[in-house]
């Protein structure tokens, strides 16, 4: 009997297999890294920050010989006076066999730690003991002028142990975070000097934040458009990093917005009836500039002037008496620092020499060849150079590329702790330790990866950090240093394929296929009129472009989308930002978009998708698609767009916001600003569910099968059934065949159910 149960177990379990249905966990997307401010108290005439909020951590200062720097720098319309003072904090670790030695005051002797500010020596201070100290040191009147280039305030503090070379004895000291600055201030005019571009409207290690607007026209031409455009671009290479700027139009901006940001106005003068207050050099006056030299009558036009409505705050004009005037005030801002002849206020720009639209392919070179020698980097800590090359088109979808880094060093180097890294354009390709061994000529292949290079000019960066192996016996020391060879070279083949072929055809490598020319040549956006949230969109886009590409002119095209120019079509990535219903050129490529849209509800329709949802009123929803051009395979278009103006606003930080571009991947994508759902054109089901929780399933449909698309198979109604009858059937033979076996064993007696079951006890036994 045990074995007819046996049987019918093995075909219950084959027959019908357990069919287990998971649902994985949907967690929560993780949020935005939160950037918090820096926490500085500032009063009327002084202000209070501590070296965390500078970015300063806890470091460790070690025998016999170390030191550390903090930076900082004031917002442009204040000034360090006298009273201010410093307040530092360590801690001190004095160690070693030596301390036991019988000259007391000399076996406590840890050295001195000097404290100077802007080169000016605040205090040295005797570490005779361990524990933690603090002193307030304060700011004399010598050492409130930064001694820098860049402006920055600098505070040094050094460690001198050398006592610890005749005994032995070890001091550590650890500069705290929690030393802090007391800083007296008077309020002043800001500097004007269109020289040091991007301040005064950007400083580094600023302790206070600040706020720009680029302020366009209520109507602006498409020459006023694209120079904002530009402008965006170039300050974004300038700062390269996020930064407090946004592109506006006048009516936009409130009596608020006036008198507590920049203003960086872009557009021909009777655009702005505001300029009329500001007292600029190149003055304006009912729509006109005044006394405008004839000869400069075509020009751009930049100046920079004290804003009438906060004498802290500045105002830029990149203008002209024409739209193509305007363009090329934009691009030469987007240069960076203005050159400047008898005034730091007012330039003209005649004109702007573009990259060519073709450059020669050499697939070879050294850097001797490019015009550079040997250079030598020296000195303890980070020290860098840049050399400069340009690439062809049919160079930058190579797979081969590679460069041949010749170089050789010093041997005064803690090879614990020395290396160097090589960049193309601003991407680290490799870190490698210097060692005893490389002392003498080396040479390291490093190969390119491919989407680093663009068309153009190329940036290829060395950095070394160099730390002395500094003994007790510094005769005859010398500072470190690192020779970049001029016979390093570059091999770039031509490549057979062209960037979109080669799979960057992806959401995720959006800025790379937009930043594949050295200025951006090749990108214009189409916007819609009348829309500014699109055009702020469409200027936080640029910005990270040129963050991104750091070009040394930023030549951004932009177009209306009623009216977008063959040539723009035709040689350009387009980008194309707004709803679909205020974009006629929708209307030509909507059916070659991944979703195309609804052109009466700006949504998408997902026509290939199962599931379709119905967006609820009033929820803003954000669309990201990107396509092959249809109006040059070489070329591609992305769409930044939204069901409403927040919707599109909403894409367009997407692109921008590092925490939400890397959730980015394939052809299309929903955004509620905190989530992206991602699709391909071929998904099964409709991405607007994972990201509008209330959305409402309304269409639930079969797809078109694609080649590509494997569907799940479905079981058949009448499997079932006849599992269940086979099964049935299989039990009747099973029971007619133990039967007939019984019968059998019955008249020729060899077995009985009795001797069964006692075998069955003595196996269990």
């Amino acid at each position: 009997m045990k074995k007819i149960i046996n049987l019918l177990i093995l075909i219950i379990v084959f027959v019908f297999p357990l069919q287990v249905s998971a649902q994985s966990a949907g967690g929560e997307q993780p949020s935005p890294m939160a950037i918090n401010d820096i926490n500085v108290a500032v009063g009327e005439s002084q202000a209070s920050v501590t070296f965390a909020d500078l970015g300063f951590t806890d470091t460790n200062l070690v025998s016999p010989f170390d030191s550390t720097r903090v930076f900082f720098s004031l917002p442009p319309n204040l000034q360090l006076v006298q009273g201010g003072e410093l307040v530092l904090n360590f801690d001190v670790v004095i160690s070693g066999s030596g301390l036991s030695v019988s000259d007391a005051s000399a076996s406590s002797y840890g050295g001195l730690l000097t404290i100077a500010f802007n080169n000016q020596i605040l205090d040295s201070i005797r570490l005779e003991q361990s524990g933690s100290q603090s002193v307030t040191l304060s700011i004399p009147t010598s050492a409130l002028q930064s001694v820098r280039e860049d402006g920055r305030h600098q505070l040094t503090i050094s460690l001198d142990a050398q006592f610890s070379c005749s005994y032995d004895t070890r001091t550590l000291v650890t500069i705290k975070s929690s030393s802090l600055f007391n800083l007296a201030l008077k309020v002043s005019a800001p500097e004007l000097n269109l020289s040091r571009l991007p301040a005064p409207f950007y400083l580094r290690n600023s302790l206070l934040p600040d706020h720009t607007f680029v302020v366009l026209p209520d109507d602006p031409g498409v020459g006023e458009l694209q120079s904002a455009l530009n402008v965006m671009s170039g300050f974004g290479a300038m700062i390269g990093r996020e930064y407090g700027i946004q592109l506006t139009n006048i009516g936009q901006l409130k009596e608020s917005d006036l008198a507590s940001s920049n203003l960086i106005f872009v557009g021909k003068p009777a655009d702005f009836s505001e300029l009329s207050e500001v007292d600029f050099q190149l003055k304006v006056a009912n729509g006109n500039f005044v006394n405008m030299p004839e000869a400069a009558s075509a020009d751009g036009v930049i100046q920079l002037a004290t804003s009438p409505w906060n004498d802290g705050k500045v105002i830029l004009l990149v203008s002209g008496n024409t739209d193509d005037a305007v363009r090329k005030a934009g691009q030469a801002v987007s240069a960076g620092p203005i050159f400047i002849y008898d005034t730091a206020t007012l330039s003209y720009v005649k004109d702007v020499q573009l990259l060519s639209d073709t450059v020669p392919v050499i697939q070879s070179f050294t850097l001797q060849s490019l015009g550079y020698a040997d250079t030598t980097l020296s000195g303890i800590g980070l020290n860098s150079v840049d050399y400069v090359f340009k690439v062809a088109k049919e160079q930058l979808a190579s797979t081969e590329d590679f460069v041949n880094l010749v170089y050789y060093h010093s041997g005064l180097l803690d090879y614990g702790n020395s290396s160097f890294s090589v960049e193309i354009n601003n991407q680290v390709i490799t870190s490698t330790a210097l060692s005893k061994e490389s002392e003498q000529l080396t040479t390291l292949q490093i190969k390119i990866p491919p989407g680093l290079l663009r068309f153009g000019e190329n940036h290829l960066t060395v950095n070394a950090r160099m730390l002395a192996n500094i003994s007790c016996d510094i005769t005859g020391f010398s500072d470190p240093w690192f020779t970049v060879s001029a016979q390093t070279n570059l091999q770039l083949p031509i490549s057979q394929t062209s960037a979109l072929s080669s799979g960057l055809l992806d959401l995720k490598f959006y800025l790379s296929l937009l930043t594949s020319h050295s200025e951006l040549g090749d990108v214009a956006f189409v916007l819609p009129k009348a829309s500014p949230q699109s055009w702020a969109a469409a200027g936080n886009i640029a910005y990270t472009l040129g963050q991104t590409a750091a070009p040394v002119i930023s030549n951004l095209k932009a177009a209306y989308a009623e009216d977008v120019p063959q040539d723009i079509r035709s040689s350009s990535s387009l980008v194309i930002v707004g709803r679909a219903s205020t974009l006629p050129i929708m209307i030509e490529i909507n059916d070659k978009l991944p979703a195309p849209f609804d052109l009466v509800t700006d949504t998408a329709d997902e026509q290939k998708m199962q599931i379709i949802y119905r967006i609820p009123p009033g929820v803003n929803v954000g669309y990201l698609e990107l396509a092959a051009s249809p109006f040059n395979s070489e070329q591609s278009i992305l769409v930044v767009a939204g069901n409403t103006d927040d919707g599109v606003n909403i894409a367009g930080s997407t692109l921008t916001t590092p925490s939400l571009r890397d959730q980015l991947s394939g052809l299309f994508a929903v955004t509620n600003g905190t989530q992206v759902a991602t699709s391909n054109a071929n998904a099964v089901f409709s991405v607007v569910g994972e990201v509008v929780p209330s959305a409402v399933q309304v269409v639930a449909t079969p797809i078109e099968i694609s080649s590509t698309f494997q569907p799940r198979i479905e079981r058949p109604v009448w499997v079932l059934p006849l599992i269940f009858i086979s099964s049935l059937s299989g039990l009747a033979i099973v029971g007619i065949s133990v039967r007939n076996s019984r019968k059998r064993a019955a008249k020729t007696g060899s077995t009985s159910p009795d001797d069964e079951s006692h075998h069955d006890s003595e196996s269990k036994r």
